[in-house]
């Protein structure tokens, strides 16, 4: 759809729903999902009532003295709030917010049938990149991907694991951020040089992209351009989306905290995100303040498609423990006299994959994990290396799949389990454990003992193996078992 046929400014979006409705059943969408099956016009009544009622839930959640105002008398805080949300639903609101305390994917008995429509409608319009992420051509790539996806599953509480995709690559299209953010989880350094698209950077940029898609097939949509950077600090931010778009076929997401910087770009990249696909973007809200000059400028259909991340310090969201955050929270517990407090989330990473600053023409192979003091920006760095031309690329990127991507254990590596994990014999077998999750082992004659002989670190698979021959036990026995383990992400992968 051209771009000029998505209205969505001045609350003129939806005059021509016919053509929204047939993007959205195009799109990213659940086409059996219920909001496909309304008409016309109850789809243009249900998307103003689910963007009157997103914007409850966002001041809900980010304005305590709006919580309480409306606990004192609804009526007359959503009439001084400007919510265009009708009178008998108000109650309804009120015992649903505090019901659920947050807009939570979950209905009660006392949920209007606005509130359902809205969950409805960001189900549906969901799209799972996980799914895409996890569709790698390269066997070995999808394999690597799937170990890093079974370690953090017990190194990160299970809220924590479910939100990260592990996406298969992200860019950075600048060196270091203009914004400065004091809980920056990945210690974002201040703004320096920008990638600009010009003739030889658009061309690096297209042959990156062609490369991704050789070695990942669909799995290569699953990027995107920002990373310890905010995607407006360039100006040329959307040719690169762009192309992103011409060349894999998914208009990349984009988070910003700058969305009120220059609202006429923030309008038109919206558009051009809609009209291309991408149905759901993201802004930063980093105070109160700028959540309401972020309502002033943009109605509550224009932020429809746009999810608010309430990092003001009233929301009370909890901030990642890693990267800037983490040393702020190791200097309050230095002067405090008190051990740093590890039950908070340990990073806000989302890659498993290649990591490019496209200015010093630079990758890392990437995962994310519990931030600690080898890894404090919450994430491993398996490898890394510079390159000049895309031929430069591909063989650095072969030589790192290569490397740290077997699909099955090497016979000759020295095996460990993982520095992190609390070993335990059983009876019949062994457990491995954090606090998040246990692993266990048993019920196999041997199993036991390669447990004692993994736990000791001092011996390579073939090395294990060849303890067990001398009782009769066939090495492909033991390699299945070993390989198990590998599968499920308990055996020691970390970069030394």
């Amino acid at each position: 759809m051209p771009v000029n046929q998505l209205k969505l400014e001045n609350k003129t979006w939806l005059e021509n729903i016919r053509e929204i409705r047939s993007f959205l059943k195009g799109g990213q969408i659940d086409k059996s999902h219920p909001i496909d099956q309304l008409s016309d016009a109850e789809l243009e009544k249900d998307l103003n009532r689910i963007s009157q009622v997103k914007r409850f839930y966002e001041r809900w959640e980010a304005d305590p003295n709006f919580k309480q105002e409306f606990l004192n008398n609804p009526h007359q805080a959503v009439r001084r709030y400007n919510m265009n949300i009708d009178a008998e639903e108000i109650s309804l609101l009120q015992a649903d917010a505090i019901a659920q305390k947050d807009a939570t994917d979950t209905d009660t008995d006392h949920t209007p049938i606005s509130v359902k429509r809205y969950r409805e409608f960001y189900r549906g319009v969901k799209c799972d990149m996980s799914d895409i992420a996890g569709s790698s051509t390269d066997a070995r790539f999808k394999a690597w991907r799937e170990r890093q996806m079974a370690r953090c599953s017990s190194q990160l509480s299970k809220s924590l694991y479910d939100e990260i995709l592990h996406m298969t690559a992200c860019f950075e299209l600048s060196k270091g951020c203009s914004v400065g953010c004091w809980f920056c989880g990945i210690s974002a350094p201040r703004l320096g040089d920008i990638f600009t698209y010009n003739h030889e950077n658009a061309k690096l940029w297209r042959e990156v992209l062609e490369l991704l898609k050789n070695i990942h097939g669909p799995a290569a949509q699953a990027g995107f351009c920002y990373w310890a950077t905010d995607p407006l600090d360039n100006p040329d931010y959307e040719k690169f989306c762009s192309d992103f778009y011409d060349l894999l076929g998914i208009f990349p997401q984009t988070t910003t905290a700058q969305a009120l910087r220059d609202p006429a770009r923030t309008r038109s990249l919206l558009k051009l995100s809609l009209s291309k696909g991408c149905i759901v973007n993201r802004f930063s809200i980093l105070s109160l303040k700028m959540l309401d000059q972020l309502y002033q400028e943009f109605s509550p259909e224009e932020l429809t498609f746009v999810r608010l991340v309430l990092q003001n310090p009233e929301a009370g969201i909890i901030k990642a423990n890693s990267g800037r955050a983490r040393e702020r929270n190791q200097r309050k517990a230095e002067k405090n006299n008190q051990v740093l407090d590890d039950s908070l989330p340990g990073t806000n990473a989302c890659v498993s994959g290649f990591l490019f600053n496209m200015v010093e023409r630079s990758v890392k192979l990437i995962s994310p994990c519990n931030a600690d003091e080898r890894w404090p920006n919450g994430y491993r760095i398996y490898d890394e290396g510079t390159f000049t031309t895309v031929d430069d690329l591909k063989i650095l990127l072969e030589g790192m799949i290569e490397k740290h991507m077997p699909l099955t254990i090497r016979p000759n590596e020295r095996l460990s389990f993982r520095r992190d994990l609390h070993y335990e014999s059983l009876p019949d077998g062994f457990q491995l454990s954090t606090k998040f999750k246990t692993h266990k082992f048993r019920n196999d004659p041997y199993i036991k003992q390669l447990g004692e002989a993994i736990q000791k670190g001092d011996k390579t698979a073939t090395e294990i193996a060849s303890l067990f021959n001398i009782c009769g036990i066939p090495s492909a026995y033991i390699f299945q078992s070993l390989n198990l383990m590998f599968k499920e992400g308990v055996l020691d992968d970390e970069p030394k």
